[in-house]
């Protein structure tokens, strides 16, 4: 029996995080959440087993795009999806900037974050 694959989730809205969370594990797959980068960043084993984070743009504190800019100083941290209610254009730019899979605007579409997350973890088997 293989272990399922793990998804971190970053947000700091409580709603969010198990929303994601209850849809991801009807999924299939092992969801841990975090209310901020700086608590992630506390947790090295949950990074070295996670195979994506789901990271929100604006975070309390450091924001995903600073988190994300920290697990790259740290080594190649795991395909990164950003999420965020913020429509404007620059920011997509900046998540595609560092190097996210996608960025997908609030409120979801769960069909097709499923269908991504389900595609790009087929192909990066980690």
């Amino acid at each position: 029996m293989t272990l399922p694959q793990r998804i971190v989730i970053v947000d700091d809205e409580r709603a969010v995080r198990q929303g994601l969370s209850n849809l991801l594990q009807s999924a299939g797959y092992a969801a841990d959440c975090y209310a901020s980068g700086e608590s992630l960043l506390e947790n090295d084993a949950v990074l070295r087993s996670a195979a994506m984070l789901i990271v929100d743009v604006r975070l309390t504190g450091m924001s995903g795009f600073e988190l994300v800019a920290a697990l790259k100083k740290r080594g190649a941290p795991p395909p990164v999806l950003f999420i965020s209610a913020d429509a404007e254009e620059s920011v997509l730019w900046q998540a595609i900037s560092l190097g996210a899979i996608t960025f997908m605007h609030k409120p979801l579409d769960v069909d097709g974050l499923l269908e991504l997350i389900h595609r790009e973890l087929a192909e990066n088997r980690r």
